[in-house]
């Protein structure tokens, strides 16, 4: 079974993600943290998990390894 959705979340996710990190521009991280929310949605609608606990765990900054 394909979870085309998923795929879509995941990747709104990631480019709202990486775009949050760099931006210095307070409009692109308004745009940015809505992307957020949508891609939280989406997982939310298809998934069991509640959308705002999604949310919480996509606006935290990811840890970088090296």
């Amino acid at each position: 079974m394909s979870y085309k959705w998923l795929q879509w979340a995941k990747k709104i996710q990631a480019i709202s993600q990486s775009g949050m990190s760099f931006t210095r521009d307070k409009f692109d991280l308004e745009r940015y943290e809505e992307l957020i929310k949508l891609s939280s949605e989406i997982i939310a609608e298809y998934s069991d998990y509640d959308m705002e606990a999604v949310e919480q765990l996509f606006m935290k900054k990811p840890l970088l390894t090296f």
